[in-house]
């Protein structure tokens, strides 16, 4: 009997979800569009999900799920009492097991995410278009100072890879995610803890900014990257090494339109929410003049 392949393929785990439920039972999320409709209070299981996005097809036709079967064995931990610990109380930060969990959480989450499968697909879009328009195809190529020789052999194969061959490279560098990992390890890990459940979560959970609007790398001294953990927990990673690292700061006066509206703009399509997605867009309203001053 040929072995199952998963068909429904959550980008934003279940589990994760789970902790910014709208029910007791925590089978369902509010969630509300950039583009249309009206917030709808949503079965978790039918929201970031489609059809194969972690099975590619293969020449032959068939399908396989091992990246799958990979991230369903990582998303355990959500599960797990040091994660429901981590939703509601203050741990240590600073503990090595914890911050390679949550490193490599961020990491999976980040990278996982359909708009990097966009991302990888316009970029092998401009290297199709650069080589392409070069005289004869390069035989070395210099990145981050080292050289490298460059095997073109399998050039056609690369120039002309439709959607599947770019989804099952794109798997690859998803099973490798632990590359990103120690990197996120080698920032600064905080908290940033309100006292009644104020965040949201989205479609695109991990926020990366700069104060120039532009992705600078993760290591840029500038950068920041959130992880919304539960409606009172948002965890921060920054490079600000000379700052107390493992702290827990409070939400002053519990005014989350900020973080919230940062999670808003870096979605997909979608907030997700454990209260009504209006009254969450009214503390955005309510704060449009802090935003503009802030700017």
């Amino acid at each position: 009997m040929a072995k199952q392949v998963t068909k429904r393929c959550h980008w934003v785990s279940q589990s994760y979800l789970k902790a910014f439920a709208a029910d007791e039972a925590g089978q369902k999320v509010w969630r509300f569009s950039k583009n249309d409709g009206d917030p709808e209070l949503k079965p978790i299981e039918n929201v970031a999900v489609r059809f194969y996005l972690y099975a590619p097809m293969a020449a032959d036709g068939t399908r396989n799920d091992p990246v799958e079967r990979k991230l369903s064995e990582l998303e355990q931990w959500f599960g797990e009492p040091i994660w429901k610990a981590l939703c509601t109380s203050e741990l240590d930060l600073t503990w090595e097991p914890l911050r390679k969990m949550l490193a490599l959480i961020v990491a999976t989450t980040y990278v996982r995410n359909p708009v990097q499968f966009e991302t990888w697909k316009r970029i092998h879009r401009q290297m199709v278009e650069q080589v392409s328009g070069l005289e004869s195809m390069p035989t070395r190529v210099t990145i981050g100072g080292v050289e490298h020789q460059v095997d073109a052999s399998d050039w056609p194969d690369f120039r002309d890879a439709g959607e599947e061959p770019m989804k099952a490279a794109w798997n690859d560098y998803i099973a490798g995610a632990g590359d990103i990992a120690p990197r996120l390890l080698g920032m600064r890990m905080v908290m940033v803890a309100a006292k009644k459940p104020v965040f949201i979560t989205s479609d695109n959970p991990v926020t990366i900014t700069h104060p120039s609007l532009e992705f600078r790398g993760i290591r840029d001294p500038e950068t920041t990257i959130s992880f919304p953990i539960s409606p009172t927990r948002m965890l921060v990673l920054d490079n600000r090494h000379s700052e107390p690292n493992g702290v827990y700061y409070e939400l002053a006066d519990d005014n989350a339109a900020a973080q919230n509206l940062l999670a808003w703009r870096n979605a997909m399509e979608h907030m997700f929410s454990h209260r009504h997605t209006d009254e969450v867009c009214a503390e955005f309203v309510a704060n449009e003049d802090r935003f503009l001053a802030a700017q």
